[in-house]
């Protein structure tokens, strides 16, 4: 049974998260956050979050219960979108209801996908090259498909008079509650899976898959299901981005890319846990977005050549560098900080970020016992 009193802090992020979208606008959040990082510009950072948040957890039911690596979930995340996009546009279908069949078609995908590969038995390294193979295959059908618009992808038709039935809102505020139910549904049924008999199941399977298998776990049966529940929940975020974005391209979605922009955030939360994909999806949002203010900012036109041969103290110097990369001199320098950031967390952090302060938390309790002893 759930006690509150043991998850008030995330309560009390909760009902910050609710209550945000009034004050994004304020003269607070205008003086504390980042130059034209504010208002719709915010609430475009948090649906991000919630998004990507959304794509780890279903990533974290193959990847993380199951231990299944999959780095071709963008197929199922842009097969889902165009699904939905085409029941709309030539079959007037609500993009409402055609998530669901996005989500059903997916799924069957995913199920078929997984009954190919592990009917074969492939494990590990050789299922990971399966999920690229089909990523890249489904990618190319995309890409020469004149149904699907091909190259040029699907323009969404947008009316100022559509409203919620056309899943069009003329704000962002719609598409932030939207982003936040999607991913409160997807800690919800995740919490689920993690204390049913299939979680432990699957969590059977990822420790050692031959001894599960020995004991009586369905192991081919269980990693089908699993594939084809993450596959629907991807193919369900595919239409969200799809609405959101109004335009949908295989060379943005279905590439590697943003596969592995799904599975980090499993990664660096903390695989296999409830709520390791949600601050795993935080910290990339707000790291991806903290170096792109920072970095590539405003221009100043100032040369580097110039300011490191100019006579002025070391202090004034660093703050010339900083506005030099501000205004783009950086090239690839704000990814490349983006990179070490994940590598530093990845290697201090083994696990995951969550499980990481859950051993800091549990052994600063122990310590305060002894010290009260």
């Amino acid at each position: 049974m759930i006690r509150l009193r043991d998850h008030w802090f995330y309560l009390v992020v909760l009902a910050g998260l609710i209550v945000l979208p009034l004050f994004t606008d304020s003269d607070f959040v205008t003086a504390v956050m980042p130059s034209g990082l504010s208002g719709s510009a915010l609430l475009h950072v948090f649906i991000l979050m919630f998004f990507f948040a959304f794509m780890s957890q279903s990533w974290n039911i193959i990847g993380g219960f199951a231990g299944q690596l999959s780095i071709g979930h963008a197929a199922f995340f842009g097969i889902g979108a165009y699904t939905s996009t085409i029941c709309y546009i030539h079959l007037g279908l609500s993009p409402w209801l055609g998530m669901f069949v996005a989500a059903g078609f997916t799924a069957m995908i995913g199920a078929g996908l997984g009954l190919i590969s592990f009917h074969y038995g492939l494990r590990g390294p050789f299922f990971t090259l399966v999920t690229v193979a089909f990523a890249e295959i489904t990618r190319l059908i995309l890409l020469h498909w004149n149904f699907v618009g091909a190259a040029n992808g699907i323009l969404l038709p947008y009316s100022r008079d559509a409203g919620f039935w056309d899943f069009q809102f003329n704000g962002k505020e719609p598409y932030y509650y939207i982003a936040l139910v999607m991913m409160l549904c997807s800690i919800a049924l995740v919490a689920w899976v993690a204390r049913s008999r299939f979680g432990y199941y699957l969590h059977a399977i990822r420790q050692d898959e031959d001894a599960a298998e020995a004991v009586g776990v369905p192991t081919k049966r269980c990693k089908i299901q699993a594939i084809a529940l993450s596959a629907a929940l991807a193919g369900l975020g595919g239409t969200f981005y799809a609405q959101y974005t109004q335009y949908i391209v295989p060379d943005d979605m279905v590439v590697g890319r943003v596969s592995v922009e799904i599975l980090l955030g499993t990664v660096i939360g903390g695989a296999g846990t409830i709520m390791g994909p949600i601050v795993g999806a935080f910290i990339l949002i707000s790291v991806g977005e903290a170096t792109r203010v920072i970095f590539e900012g405003g221009g100043t036109g100032i040369s580097l050549t110039t300011l490191i041969q100019s006579d002025v103290g070391l202090a004034e110097k660093f703050s010339g560098y900083l506005a030099y990369l501000a205004g783009g001199g950086g090239g690839g320098l704000a990814v490349l900080l983006y990179g070490v950031l994940l590598i530093a967390v990845v290697l201090g952090m083994p696990g995951g970020v969550l499980p990481w302060l859950t051993r800091k938390r549990k052994s600063f309790a122990k310590s305060d016992k002894k010290g009260d002893s």
